[in-house]
Formats: C-alpha cells, sequence, structure tokens
C-alpha cells in the first residue's frame, strides 16, 4: 500500500529516520514506495520527496535532510554522507511560474556528496558518474532573483564526470562543471566551466592552471571510495 496524501508521507518520513533498520526499509520501500536496492543503506535521515531510486551499494548517511524533491536518483556505489540539506520548493507553493524545471536531485555512478552541504534543488542538480562534492559547506544554488524581471528563476546545474567541488565553494544557477575539473576552495562559480581538464579558481571562478590528467582521480581506473 502505497500512501498518497502529502501529510502522511512527511509523518512517515519522520518515523522512518528514527525507526530500526528494518522497519525503515520497510516504510521506504512498501509504504513510500521508494526502490531501494537489497543492497543499498538508508542511516537516519529524513527523506521526503515523490520518488527515490537507490542503486546497488549505494548508501546515505545520517542526519541529511532530502525534502520536496520529486526524483532523488542514486545509481551504483553513489554515496550521500552525514549532515546535508538537500532541499526544493514544491510547484503548489505557487513560486517560479512559467519556469521550466524539474526538481531532482541525480546522482550518477560512483559520485559522492560529502558532510555538511545546501544543494538547492528548484531545478536539476545532476552529478555526472565519479564526481565529487567534496569538504564542507559547499552551496549549490539553482534558483535566484532576477532583478530585471522581478520574478523567481531556477536553472539547473551540472557537475562533469571525474570533477571536484572542493570546501565552502558557491556553485550558482546555471553552472555546469566540464569532465575532470577541479573548482579550489572558496570559489564562486557563475556560468560554465568549460575548459575540461582544468583547476577553476577565484570570484568568480577562472581556469588557472590545467591538470595533469596521470594524477591519479583524473584516470580511468580509479574508483572513489
Amino acid at each position: 500500500m502505497i500512501i498518497r496524501s502529502r501529510r502522511f508521507r512527511s509523518a512517515l518520513a519522520l518515523f522512518a529516520m528514527v525507526a530500526p533498520g528494518f522497519l525503515r526499509r520497510f516504510v521506504h520501500t512498501r509504504l513510500l514506495g521508494y526502490r531501494i536496492d537489497p543492497t543499498a543503506v538508508i542511516g537516519r535521515s529524513f527523506i521526503d520527496v515523490d520518488r527515490f531510486e537507490m542503486g546497488p551499494g549505494a548508501a546515505i548517511g545520517h542526519l541529511n535532510v532530502i525534502r520536496g524533491l520529486e526524483d532523488l536518483w542514486m545509481a551504483e556505489a553513489s554515496r550521500i554522507a552525514h549532515l546535508n540539506w538537500i532541499n526544493s520548493v514544491r510547484r503548489d507553493k505557487g513560486f517560479f511560474e512559467d519556469v521550466d524545471r524539474h526538481l531532482a536531485l541525480i546522482m550518477g555512478y560512483n559520485t559522492s556528496i560529502t558532510i555538511m552541504h545546501f544543494i538547492d534543488c528548484c531545478a536539476k542538480v545532476e552529478l555526472v558518474s565519479r564526481s565529487v562534492l567534496a569538504g564542507y559547506w559547499t552551496q549549490v544554488m539553482t534558483h535566484t532573483f532576477d532583478y530585471r524581471t522581478a520574478r523567481q528563476d531556477a536553472r539547473p546545474i551540472t557537475i562533469g564526470e571525474r570533477s571536484i567541488i572542493t570546501t565552502r565553494c558557491t556553485l550558482l544557477p546555471g553552472v555546469k562543471i566540464a569532465e575532470r575539473s577541479i573548482v579550489a576552495a572558496g570559489s564562486v562559480v557563475h556560468g560554465q566551466c568549460r575548459k575540461p581538464g582544468f583547476l577553476y579558481a577565484g570570484v568568480p571562478a577562472k581556469p588557472v592552471r590545467e591538470l595533469d590528467f596521470s594524477q591519479l582521480f583524473l584516470t580511468d581506473e580509479l574508483t572513489i571510495r
């Protein structure tokens, strides 16, 4: 029996957060309708989304709040660690009128979100395979106020394959990080980091140095652990 009432689903999500592991899985799969692989693991986190799928070996740690999304997809071996706030404003709230948006977090194969990040999913946020949101306190902001039109706007953010976003970065709406890139600590990314294989740094972030593709993280052989 899948519960459809928004209020009851939120209450069940809160109950699942404090319930024992076997009961938590029952609530998530049987009552909330989430598709969770038998080898996937969910800690004591609040997860209140419309649709959720976890692949083999995927994991969510403790004390995360994930709410308001239409879709949460976690591919094989993807991970969300602890104390992250992943949020969206639902369509029925009356914001973002006439804005085409997908309220989603899409995590590709072997991607990782570490600890204490804020991820705004008012538009889609996608981590392509083996990319990492590393360190602490990065803000991923998909929505903004457009002063020219006096309206809220939302645009998707993509972090390219094998790219690393380090500590205390800010990613602004519409950002696309090229594959095999590193964004240095404290950087503010506005627009698109188009050149793959570069270190981006500064406010706003600019390519400052080409990376050595022989470094372990940038090679095709590495699996993130």
